[in-house]
């Protein structure tokens, strides 16, 4: 019964780490000026998105010419 104990205080603190390092992130991506981006594929969405790359952000979609200029379109 103590294992399983520790494993549940094991859990809320690991899913207090996430939630404090969710916010940092946040923060840093809501500070950033998003002045470099690559487009990148989203798998999840099956579409090509532009992608922060300092801070991880997605920004947006990406214009036909940055599209093209990212090899999308021919």
């Amino acid at each position: 019964m103590e294992n399983n104990e520790s494993n549940e205080k094991n859990v809320d603190k690991i899913q207090d780490e996430i939630k404090s390092l969710k916010k940092t992130l946040s923060e840093i991506q809501s500070e950033c000026r998003h002045t470099k981006f690559t487009v990148k594929y989203i798998q999840e969405l099956k579409i090509p998105k532009k992608i922060c790359d300092k801070c991880d952000l997605d920004i947006g979609y990406a214009s036909d010419q940055e599209l093209k200029d990212s090899g999308f379109m021919g």
